[in-house]
C-alpha cells in the first residue's frame, strides 16, 4: 500500500536516529559540557524531547520487573518498543493536527470526570500514586488518546465495511461466553455493542 511507504522510511530514519541518540545521551552523562540533543522524535507538528521520552519511559518501566535495568538486552528492547510506540503516536497526532482534530479543555475535563466515575472514593489517585504517575502526566496522555480516537473514528471507523462472516467470527471469539448469562434485553444491547466493538477493532488494525 502507498500509505505504508512513508512509515517504512520514517522507521528506517528512526532506527538510525535512535542509535545516534543513545551515543549522544551517553556522552551527555559523562561530559556535562557536551550539548544534549533537543529532541528524540520529531514531526512537522510535534517534538518529543528527552524529558518527554524519560517520562514515558518511567511509565513503561512500571509494567516491567523492577530490576529490568540489570538486563541490558531486555532493557534495550523495552526502550526500542517505547520509541516505536511513540513514533507511531506522533504520526497519528500530527495527522490529527493537520486535519484540525482537537480536544478542548472542557471536553477533556468532562471526559476525565466520566472516566473517574468508575473508580470509587480515592482509588483512582491511589492507582496513580502506586505507579508513580503524576496526575498532570496522566491527563496529558488521556488527551492524546482522545485525539487519536477521534482521528480513527473520523477517518477509519465509520468507513469500515463489516460482513456477516466478520460478525459471526467476532461473536465466537469475544461475546459467546457472556451471551448465555444475559436476558433478551441485555442480548440486544450486546449485539449493538458487538458491531461497535468489531468496527473499532478493525479500524485499529488498519
Amino acid at each position: 500500500m502507498k500509505n505504508q511507504e512513508p512509515m517504512k522510511f520514517f522507521k528506517t530514519c528512526f532506527v538510525l536516529g535512535m542509535a545516534l541518540l543513545c551515543f549522544s545521551l551517553a556522552g551527555c552523562s559523562k561530559n556535562e559540557k557536551k550539548p544534549c540533543p533537543d529532541y528524540v522524535l520529531k514531526t512537522r507538528f510535534i517534538i518529543v524531547t528527552p524529558h518527554d521520552f524519560s517520562e514515558e519511559l518511567d511509565l513503561k518501566k512500571a509494567g516491567y520487573p523492577y530490576n529490568i535495568t540489570e538486563d541490558p538486552e531486555a532493557y534495550n528492547e523495552m526502550v526500542m518498543s517505547l520509541a516505536d510506540d511513540l513514533s507511531q503516536e506522533i504520526v497519528l497526532l500530527s495527522a490529527a493536527m493537520d486535519k484540525g482534530i482537537t480536544v478542548s479543555d472542557q471536553q477533556l475535563e468532562d471526559a476525565v470526570e466520566k472516566f473517574k466515575q468508575d473508580y470509587p472514593a480515592d482509588s483512582f489517585n491511589q492507582i496513580l500514586l502506586e505507579n508513580a504517575i503524576s496526575y498532570d502526566f496522566w491527563k496529558k496522555r488521556f488527551r492524546k488518546d482522545m485525539i487519536i480516537d477521534r482521528l480513527i473514528d473520523r477517518d477509519l471507523r465509520k468507513k469500515i465495511n463489516i460482513s456477516s462472516d466478520d460478525i459471526v467470527e467476532f461473536y465466537k471469539n469475544h461475546m459467546a461466553s457472556s451471551a448465555g448469562k444475559s436476558g433478551k434485553l441485555n442480548r440486544l444491547k450486546q449485539e449493538k455493542q458487538l458491531v461497535s466493538s468489531l468496527r473499532r477493532e478493525k479500524a485499529q488494525d488498519q
